[in-house]
């Protein structure tokens, strides 16, 4: 009877102990599983950064190029007696644009005069241009890509308003 205790007390520890050794495996499975896709996961951050610093730089360098294309801008419309020249900045407003460039001139040809100066520039830089509304000259527009210019006659602008649109103010003309 002592035998039969002592092989079934040893039955139970060999039990116990294939118990304890599957856990002990399982356990030892679930942590190494654990750093694997903790690396995994590290991995897919650090590539996430990487490419989101990138994304950064490119979008740093965009608008470093339409600053610089903006103050190309404004100082053509100055030199060409623009008046009222308005730069807003729509960078997060919209993807239209990253700027809208308004200004006013003196009369239809001088308004048409100031976008073709424009455009002219823009293109001596290599930035293509585009107008639309030259045959006409109460508005004309010059696209550029991240900037857009508008020129317009003094009562076209009072009338539309446009910096108003995209939350600047429109100056206000002695009468």
């Amino acid at each position: 009877m002592a035998t039969k205790k002592a092989d079934s007390a040893e039955k139970k520890t060999k039990q116990t102990v294939k118990k304890a050794v599957k856990e002990a495996k399982k356990t030892a499975k679930k942590e190494t599983e654990k750093k694997e896709i903790k690396k995994t996961v590290k991995k897919a951050v650090k590539k996430i950064l990487k490419d989101t610093q990138k994304q950064v730089k490119k979008a740093e360098k965009e608008n470093a190029a339409a600053v610089k294309m903006v103050d190309l801008i404004e100082k053509t419309l100055t030199a060409g007696k623009a008046e009222d020249v308005v730069v807003l900045d729509l960078t997060g407003k919209t993807a239209l644009a990253d700027y809208l460039v308004v200004a006013t001139g003196r009369s239809p040809r001088h308004v048409t005069a100031l976008a073709e100066q424009v455009q002219m520039r823009l293109k001596k830089t290599g930035v293509p241009a585009q107008l639309e509304g030259e045959d006409v000259g109460d508005w004309v527009i010059v696209d550029a890509g991240d900037v857009i210019v508008h020129v317009f006659h003094p009562e076209t602008r009072d009338l539309y308003r446009i910096e108003e649109l995209w939350g600047g103010e429109t100056p206000r003309r002695a009468k």
